[in-house]
């Protein structure tokens, strides 16, 4: 089981990494709505479409220096994943350690890998963003590789209508 699941996530981040240098060539803005902005990104005959939103407050020990943009996603592949969910937070996690998304209390447990986390399965997905339509904040909770916690906190005003807008252009 934990080699499908490093496979199944080796194949994430390698497929992450080729988003995300696909998305520096053709980004396009396709609208925000209060915390939260949707794009959409061709290359060739693939569109991928994503919302993003950054931290309203961070809590934590780490050096501000040393820590990139966090970042929270939900992304839709035009033909086919949809509503899939990760972190990008800024710092490596510590390995074997779970990363806590917290949405008005309902926890879920992601998987790291460097410094991404995705759910384990497209059923928990829907789960998170169905939260996500109906909840007001969402707390990201990771271990940094020194070991210090993190806590991440997200406004979702906006969520619900700024999905709509990837759902329309990405379905």
């Amino acid at each position: 089981m934990k080699v499908y699941r490093l496979l199944f996530l080796s194949l994430i981040l390698t497929s992450s990494i080729f988003l995300s240098k696909m998305s520096f060539a053709e980004t396009t803005l396709l609208g925000s709505e209060k915390k939260w902005k949707a794009y959409s990104t061709i290359k060739g005959k693939s569109k991928t479409c994503f919302i993003t939103s950054e931290p309203t407050k961070t809590v934590g020990k780490f050096n501000k220096d040393n820590r990139g943009k966090p970042y929270v996603f939900v992304t839709n592949i035009k033909g086919g994943s949809t509503h899939e969910v990760s972190i990008k937070a800024g710092f490596n996690f510590k390995r074997n350690k779970d990363v806590i998304f917290d949405v008005d209390g309902k926890k879920t447990n992601l998987f790291p890998v460097d410094d991404r986390a995705w759910s384990e399965s497209s059923k928990i997905d829907r789960f998170l963003v169905q939260s996500m339509r109906k909840g007001k904040v969402l707390k990201v909770t990771g271990t940094s590789t020194p070991g210090n916690k993190i806590v991440d906190t997200y406004s979702l005003l906006g969520f619900t209508k700024a999905l709509r807008l990837i759902d329309k252009s990405c379905s």
